[in-house]
């Protein structure tokens, strides 16, 4: 999740919530998918096994990716943690216990399909591609433009699923040259940052010079987990 501060944005938005995810200071897909997985990573907590959809989610992959193990767990409490854990624990044993000579084979199966099949990145990956169809309709729309200018704009990898969506060249074209300007103000910013820091005015570094180092990272790879949802 971003750690650098954002604006509250409400999960499951689309072109109605785009100019408040503008306002979060990264990629607003990344601010609604990161609002879109806190949501989803809430319906897990209190031990919610019971649930049909959540248990036969659980079936499937059998467990969860290394990422969202850990932030399950962050959220959980003891009780809840244990309550999940315990019944992926026993999904893992039981595919163990299939493999008569009690080798590698089946537990490095369920390994890959916890990864693979991790019933939060399927959810999220299903997310991203409802917010960057109607992110990309929204800003072909006459007055977009111009809220989408005075923000931060795409991180790179989202700007890549937006542009095949946008039929016009030149808007595409435009969209490449503020990516590469707001990559440029944030260099401009972290040298600032350094510039100030190393003659003893620090008190001078403003709250986004202290906070581009993290949104540059963003910009060129997307919020974490990003990866795992192209």
């Amino acid at each position: 999740m971003s750690n650098f501060p954002t604006v509250p944005v409400e999960p499951g938005t689309s072109v109605a919530g785009f100019a408040k995810a503008l306002e979060s200071g990264g990629c607003p897909i990344c601010a609604l998918l990161q609002a879109d997985e806190f949501q989803e990573l809430c319906q897990w907590v209190g031990g919610n096994v019971a649930d049909e959809g959540n248990r036969r989610r659980l079936d499937e992959a059998g467990g969860l990716c290394n990422c969202h193990f850990w932030l399950l767990c962050e959220i959980h409490s003891p009780q809840s943690g244990s309550l999940v854990n315990d019944y992926i624990a026993a999904k893992f044993l039981d595919s163990s216990r299939k493999e008569a000579n009690g080798g590698g084979q089946v537990r490095a199966e369920w390994l890959r399909n916890a990864a693979e099949k991790c019933p939060l990145c399927i959810y999220l990956a299903g997310r991203q591609a409802q917010h960057v169809r109607a992110f990309a309709d929204w800003l072909e729309q006459p007055r977009s433009w111009r809220a989408y200018k005075n923000s931060r704009g795409l991180c790179l990898p989202h700007l890549l699923h937006c542009q095949p969506l946008i039929g016009n060249e030149l808007f595409r074209r435009r969209m490449d040259h503020f990516q590469s300007a707001q990559i440029e103000r944030l260099q401009k910013e972290m040298r600032e940052l350094v510039r100030k820091f190393g003659s003893g005015q620090r008190w001078e570094i403003s709250p986004d010079e202290w906070d581009a180092y993290k949104r540059i990272i963003e910009k060129l790879v997307g919020r974490k987990g990003t990866a795992n949802l192209l």
